[in-house]
């Protein structure tokens, strides 16, 4: 090249640069103000012995071809064999259908896979790409090469090295990229910097912004190798699952409503919050007490010091625990599905067991069976968020006096860990909170009711206890988990994080739980017995919760407006799908359109957005996902038409539930 060529071209590097400096002064001015006056370190851009734009990294160029063609091979090997992760449900067996939802979903999948080869056929060949997340971002060429040859709706480019993102902002511009997504109505998310953990949170965020359904078909476009790609890669395989978990549904929420409306009725108090609460046991040790297979490891410990401990007992290990005649000073449930009754009933159906529940304090979500909780000495209520019953106590508030804790979900460890710390204990023991096990044969204490020769539920909980990813352990290397306990455990620790004044000590040889001290049994040292603890725990739990302005009256006034606003809702909602579609980008625009009023709905009406919000996710997600199955473009778009009408139809009928459980 000429000196006059070469200037020519860094006078054109110069004024991208600024181009993109401009952009993001406008739209992104974070990454303004981190890259205004930037000043690259070990990597940056310079022209190679052929005249080619390339990296430069410790003095070495990156590439060894044009950047440019290897932009179009690599693009066109991606178009060819791209990676992605997809939208699926683990259908249960028929006679394991205990809802409407489960069915309609199943149902879905039966005729998608009558019609179909049962695989998805490159998912590339789509006139556009909903959903592309570019892992490193190189000069960028082929971010702009992808651009060129198919429509990306939503994109998040992940360049974890500034420097590297510096030199990209000199070849090429961004803004035209991100407008031509905006103008289909999706988004151009950067992330710079971070680590494996910001990719993940990165796709979360988009996905609530422009819709869950996004889930059904991720690209992962990797431009580079590196041991942070594959830890985000990694990352991405071990918590990419609780993108599209824990969303509830439409007929389960109706089901916690007629719960929590008769658990008021019964004037069960509820918990009030943890700042008007005076605790005279806080600096007693607390034994949270889970059903997992360490439990059986502490069984004499805990009969040795049962008078110097505060015993939590969670849903099934309360028969581990009588079964070995140790009482719980508390007991806790949350599972709203008719199998509680089933479950919580084996402690009478065992005769051995001589402690009834007339003897023991429960505290439940508020959308636990009320027969249960009747059956209980003294029954006091934790109010569950994102819920709709919860949003109904939380209506009769006035006074902001109750409590409406987080992390009371996925499992009942979950909800016994709130109740602990809600209740203000300081010092708490995990016990039998295994979130895992080391082998799927012993995946619970043994005197728990999965292995009563009797237990109606054994083939289910055996098919739900298959190891289905592997986790660091408490004290060993690592050991199998479920999905479901690797949430209940992120969940435990985000818990233990917001409450700096908790000490927890994880005594299971399960998995390692972040912000818990590793401590086996045989090195906690306890002695000081709790005297008159039956008196002390029942004073507790009535001074710690309230029945005030939790009338019948408020209650029903409140049950009749939201009943009245969830038609007006619903009626919006499927109106924006009420017409015939002629591609699956014209229902991907309606199901933005739903997740644009969903997000208006959870501003206006809490109560009315979590009662309808998991269905809308559910069905929209699997519809989508189920439409990439189909080659045939018009069995694909009867199908969808198909499924869109079924759902409809499944929405109309639950709200017909919801009236007749509020009596309306």
């Amino acid at each position: 090249m000429t000196d006059s060529e070469i200037q020519i071209k860094e006078m054109l590097l110069q004024a991208t640069l600024l181009a993109n400096l401009s952009y993001f002064k406008e739209k992104l001015p974070a990454i303004y103000e981190q890259f205004k006056d930037f000043k690259a370190t070990d990597t940056g851009i310079a022209f190679d012995k052929n005249g080619n734009i390339n990296l430069l990294n410790n003095g070495c160029f990156v590439y060894e071809e044009s950047p440019l063609l290897l932009a179009k091979k690599q693009v066109s090997k991606y178009l060819n064999n791209p990676v992605y992760s997809r939208y699926e449900i683990q259908h249960s067996p028929d006679e394991e259908m205990y809802f409407k939802q489960q069915a309609l979903l199943k149902s879905m999948y039966n005729v998608r896979n009558e019609q179909t080869t049962g695989k998805i056929i490159r998912p590339t060949q789509e006139k556009r790409l909903d959903f592309v997340c570019f892992l490193g971002a190189g000069l960028g060429y082929q971010i702009e090469e992808l651009f060129n040859q198919k429509e990306l709706l939503n994109v998040l480019l992940f360049e974890p090295n500034p420097s590297a993102f510096y030199a990209l902002l000199h070849c090429i511009e961004l803004r035209p990229l991100a407008e031509r997504c905006v103008s289909l109505g999706g988004v151009f998310r950067i992330c710079v910097g971070g680590d494996e953990s910001s990719v993940v949170y990165e796709v979360n965020s988009l996905l609530h912004k422009q819709g869950m359904f996004n889930v059904s078909l991720i690209h992962y476009f990797k431009h580079y190798d590196s041991p942070l790609m594959e830890k985000t890669i990694n990352k991405i395989k071990s918590l990419g699952y609780r993108w599209s978990s824990g969303w509830g549904f439409f007929e389960d929420e109706v089901i916690g409503l007629e719960h929590t409306l008769s658990n008021l009725k019964s004037k069960f108090p509820v918990i009030k919050h943890s700042a008007s609460i005076r605790n005279p046991l806080k600096k007693a040790p607390v034994f949270l007490v889970a059903n997992g297979p360490s439990l059986d490891l502490a069984i004499n410990f805990i009969k040795l010091h049962i008078e110097d401990l505060v015993i939590v007992s969670c849903g099934t290990a309360l028969k581990a625990l009588l079964s070995n005649n140790i009482k719980p000073d508390i007991h806790v449930e949350m599972e709203r599905s008719p199998r509680l009754e089933y479950s919580v009933l084996a402690v009478e159906r065992d005769k051995e067991i001589d402690v009834g529940f007339e003897q023991l304090n429960i505290v439940a979500l508020n959308t636990v069976y009320t027969p249960i909780l009747a059956r209980f000495k003294s029954t006091f209520l934790l109010t569950k968020i994102n819920d709709a019953g919860g949003t109904f106590i939380k209506l009769s508030d006035k006074n902001a006096q109750l409590s409406y804790p987080r992390f009371t979900n996925p499992t009942v460890t979950n909800a016994g860990l709130v109740v602990a710390t809600e209740l203000g204990f300081e010092n708490i023991y995990l016990v039998g909170t295994d979130f895992g096990f080391i082998s799927e044969d012993t995946h619970h204490a043994k005197d728990s009711i999965y292995y009563d020769k009797d237990y109606k539920y054994r083939e289910r909980a055996d098919r739900l206890m298959q190891g289905q990813t592997k986790v660091k352990g408490n004290f060993r290397d690592e050991v199998l988990t479920t999905f479901t306990f690797d949430s209940s455990r992120g969940s435990v620790e985000e818990l233990l994080k917001s409450k700096p004044n908790v000490r927890a000590y994880n005594t299971c040889d399960g998995a390692y739980i972040e912000n818990a001290e590793p401590k086996k049994i045989s090195n906690i040292k306890v002695n000081n017995k709790i005297l008159n603890k039956p008196e002390k725990i029942l004073s507790l739990l009535k001074n710690s919760s309230s029945l005030e302005n939790l009338s019948m009256e408020a209650v029903e006034r409140n049950t009749l407006s939201v009943v009245s606003s969830t038609k007006s809702y619903l009626e919006e909602l499927l109106q924006i799908t009420n017409m015939n579609f002629d591609s699956r980008e014209s229902l991907a625009g309606a199901f933005y359109l739903q997740n644009e009023l969903l997000h208006k709905i959870s501003k206006d009406n809490e109560a009315v957005f979590w009662l309808i919000q998991g269905s809308f996710k559910y069905f929209q997600s699997y519809i989508m996902a189920c439409s990439y199955y189909y080659s045939n473009l018009e069995n694909r778009m009867e199908f969808i038409n198909a499924c869109v009408d079924a759902f409809h139809g499944h929405i109309e009928d639950v709200y017909i539930d919801l009236t007749k459980v509020c009596n309306i």
